[in-house]
């Protein structure tokens, strides 16, 4: 099982020999790679990046979350919430080999969109970032790096074959975590 996609039949991008295949990462998806595929989610306002891997095993895995919790009638097998995303997303890792003691964490995103808060809901950034960092806490998982508040719109590039987490923010900046 190279790449797992959940609710998404998108094929990944050409690799090309300088570039590994790159897998697009929707909101409320989430992927898991055990072949070093890179991959991506865009457009982090609110929304939560949340990165998963296990160098030891070979496998990575990333969530675009929406929202911080999902009520009984709401629970589906996706990732649009934190608390119920973050818990799938990991045991999709198990399930390929990886473990707690191994497994770290990175998070990107939460921004405050103060200009949209009607549309969003006031302070569901930082909710989605306090419920991802109880769940994460709750699984036993160490939270390696956080990029996450502000008012910068981010992107999450996570390299499947090294965990390493970079982001790109809508200023123009690019760096690793």
């Amino acid at each position: 099982m190279p790449v797992a996609m959940h609710q998404t039949n998108e094929a990944p991008d050409a690799a090309t020999p300088s570039r590994p295949s790159r897998r697009h990462v929707r909101i409320g998806e989430y992927a898991v790679t055990e072949t070093g595929c890179e991959l991506a989610t865009y457009g982090l306002g609110s929304c939560l990046g949340v990165a998963l891997s296990d160098t030891q095993a070979g496998v990575a895995g990333l969530a675009h979350i929406k929202r911080p919790r999902a009520t009984e009638e709401q629970a589906s097998p996706d990732a649009v919430f934190a608390d119920t995303g973050i818990e799938l997303l990991y045991r999709e890792l198990q399930s390929a080999g990886a473990t707690r003691r191994h497994t770290v964490a990175t998070l990107a995103g939460g921004v405050d969109m103060r200009n949209n808060s009607a549309a969003v809901g006031r302070g569901i950034g930082d909710r989605n970032i306090e419920q991802a960092v109880a769940t994460l806490r709750t699984l036993d998982i160490t939270v390696a790096a956080m990029d996450v508040g502000g008012e910068v719109v981010r992107s999450v590039y996570l390299d499947g074959a090294t965990g390493a987490v970079t982001i790109e923010t809508t200023c123009g900046d690019r760096y690793r975590l």
